[in-house]
């Protein structure tokens, strides 16, 4: 996101030990497996390196030795070729499920109602006054904590205190500061290091609600108990994030998504918290109003118009725009093997609830732990590991860059939260897998174009054509001065594009770009666009992702050869 813009950037939260790491858990047969074959490679690297020494050989007859080497043989044959079916079978029956296609889900209405903005004005007042009550008992603890630490800086005990109670407190409070924690958890240039690993811990975990709340809810939603639904229903979450929490469950034959009979029938059965859409609404407002305060202290400014960026986020709160979502990805990207999307029937998705195929794999952020966390014992081994993790990073982040690119200038539909936890990697075949898709941004039709040459001046230093457009994005009735306007950007490009950049071999840091951009807009009173914000907020969240795989990774100018491919269409298309 654009936390520069700011200080934007990325949610879901860790609620102690009777928390389940995001799809960890489900998936934790996989993950062994990956981490078994880290400990493997780093044996043969070990083999390799060792010196050759002498082996004693038993002697033995010609005819035993014969015998054991053809038996030995045909046990490696039989064992080769069992595993060869089996790897086949299972990329077939991958192959055949993948390309089944669903009935589309409908179109959800352009502008999300809020449930809130039906209630009286006495209801309002009364829920305002009790979430304000609960929020002030929530931070409590954080407070007291920050006191503390004030008092006793030099104590370090105070400071693990305060980052613990930062945490709970934040898990506490609900979606809304969940959301906000994340995204400020993908800017490591804006806190220290201990603050960014706490706040990292929200995109991974939030606290789940109790079975029973599942079970009813799939009985309201959907209009059948859990077991009439369901051959297997694991009601110990995978994962809790903090819009909802997701279940693994086999579908009885007759609900199958792809119909009765059907292939369709693992899945992932995702069921909203009690209460997050109420207080998402008022928190919002609570969360600008902590930023406007922070203003003072952090590098943040925030010049863009706040209704239309709400509007994004409380979006999510409604699942069927989130399988709408899902099905527009991958119809987007049908024809990109390597990337998919979970697969949804519009019979299985209600505003509370969203059955989706379950997805295999590990997810990114915990792949990168176990390369983290592995130990070879060998020297040379810890360097070898080393490459093959930069490599792995590195085609990682060529793999989600296109594919966040095309979404943006292709499609002008892009995803809004795409952080490790949301996004699973197979081994077998290389692919990726998005999910949570409930926050989408796109531009409408007029700005597409003048976006498209927005973002080529910007990608390429063009100070006065980004002038240009910001005023052209402006939606504030403030007049501005354009002369002191220009000398503002041209020192930004300067800064980031000019001659003493380019000659460091150093990437151009597109999100402090954006954040500089936008510092100079809030100077000279400007308002820029809520769906131009919210484009460059997402685009901000994808390079903090792509910049932690890959640091030398130059999204600035990557982009040029995409924007050169694919906005002459999309301009002559519109204009």
């Amino acid at each position: 996101m654009l936390l520069k813009i700011a200080s934007w950037h990325r949610p879901c939260m860790l609620g102690k030990s009777t928390c389940i790491s995001r799809w960890r858990r489900l998936t934790q047969s996989s993950t062994l497996s990956w981490q078994r074959s880290l400990q493997q490679r780093a044996l043969q690297i070990r083999a390799r390196s060792s010196t050759a020494s002498p082996v004693a050989h038993c002697s033995q007859a010609p005819g035993t030795s014969r015998l054991w080497h053809v038996s030995l043989a045909s046990g490696f044959a039989a064992c080769a070729g069992y595993g060869a079916y089996r790897v086949l079978a299972s990329a077939a029956n991958a192959s055949d499920t993948h390309e089944v296609h669903l009935p589309q889900i409908p179109k959800p209405p352009e502008r999300f109602v809020h449930p809130y903005e039906k209630w009286p004005w006495y209801k309002k007042a009364y829920f305002a006054l009790k979430r304000s009550v609960f929020l002030m008992w929530a931070f409590a603890p954080f407070m007291y904590a920050s006191t503390c630490l004030v008092l006793f800086k030099h104590d370090p005990s105070w400071r693990d205190y305060w980052l613990e109670q930062m945490l709970q407190c934040t898990q506490r409070a609900g979606a809304a500061f969940q959301k906000f924690g994340q995204w400020l958890s993908m800017r490591p240039d804006m806190f220290p290091p201990d603050v960014i690993q706490v706040l990292s811990k929200l995109r991974a975990d939030a606290p789940a609600h109790p079975p029973a709340v599942s079970r009813r809810l799939l009985k309201e939603q959907l209009g059948k108990d859990v077991e009439e639904l369901f051959d297997e229903f694991r009601e110990e979450p995978v994962a809790s994030g903090s819009v909802g929490q997701v279940h693994r469950a086999r579908l009885r034959p007759e609900h199958a998504l792809d119909g009765p009979g059907g292939q369709l029938r693992d899945v992932a059965v995702k069921v909203q918290h009690p209460g997050v859409v109420d207080s998402a609404f008022m928190d919002l407002s609570i969360v600008w109003k902590v930023v406007e305060f922070s203003e003072k202290f952090l590098h943040m400014t925030m010049p863009f118009d706040r209704g239309d960026f709400d509007e994004v986020i409380q979006s999510q709160m409604d699942f069927t725009r989130e399988a709408f979502n899902l099905q527009r990805f991958a119809q987007n990207f049908k024809a990109e093997a390597c990337i998919r999307f979970p697969k949804v029937s519009a019979r299985l998705v209600t505003s509370e609830v969203l059955l989706m195929t379950w997805a295999d794999g590990n997810l990114i952020s915990d792949i990168m732990e176990d390369f983290d966390n592995a130990k070879p014992d060998v020297k040379g081994a810890t360097h070898a590991l080393a490459i093959e993790k930069a490599a792995f990073q590195r085609k990682l982040s060529s793999i989600l860059y296109d594919m966040s690119m095309k979404m943006m200038v292709r499609d002008n539909f892009v995803h809004g939260d795409l952080h490790g936890g949301n996004i699973l990697y197979s081994e077998g075949d290389s692919h990726v897998t998005v999910l949570d898709a409930g926050i989408a941004t796109s531009l409408d039709a007029p700005t597409m174009a003048p976006f498209g040459r927005f973002l080529n001046a910007l990608c390429s230093g063009q100070a006065d054509h980004v002038v240009e457009y910001l005023q052209r994005f402006n939606e504030s009735k403030i007049s501005v001065n354009v002369a002191n306007l220009k000398l503002d950007i041209q020192a930004t490009m300067d800064k980031f594009m000019g001659p003493a950049h380019l000659r460091s071999d150093g990437p151009v840091n597109a999100a402090d770009m954006f954040g500089e951009v936008m510092f100079s807009m809030q100077k000279h009173g400007m308002l820029l666009k809520g769906d131009v914000a919210s484009t460059l907020f997402t685009i901000s969240i994808s390079e903090g992702l792509i910049r932690q795989l890959d640091p030398t990774f130059d999204v600035a100018r990557r982009a040029l050869p995409y924007i050169a491919k694919y906005m002459p269409l999309a301009i002559a298309g519109l204009e």
